[in-house]
């Protein structure tokens, strides 16, 4: 995964948890837009991931 090339703060924390994670992101898109970042499967299933500045931690939006 290119973190290197990550546009913001927000996008780079996204991408490192989703490394982290152990995802395999060929199966996966991810939108960025903002503070948040939608994760989509091949089924068209997703989850909305949410980078928190002030603790400087991602969280999976409920």
């Amino acid at each position: 995964m290119a973190i290197k090339r990550a546009k913001t703060i927000s996008e780079y924390a996204i991408r490192r948890w989703l490394t982290e994670q152990n995802f395999a992101m060929e199966y996966f898109t991810l939108t960025i837009n903002g503070n948040e970042g939608t994760l989509e499967d091949r089924a068209g299933e997703s989850m909305i991931l949410v980078y928190d500045p002030g603790e400087k931690m991602v969280h999976v939006k409920e």
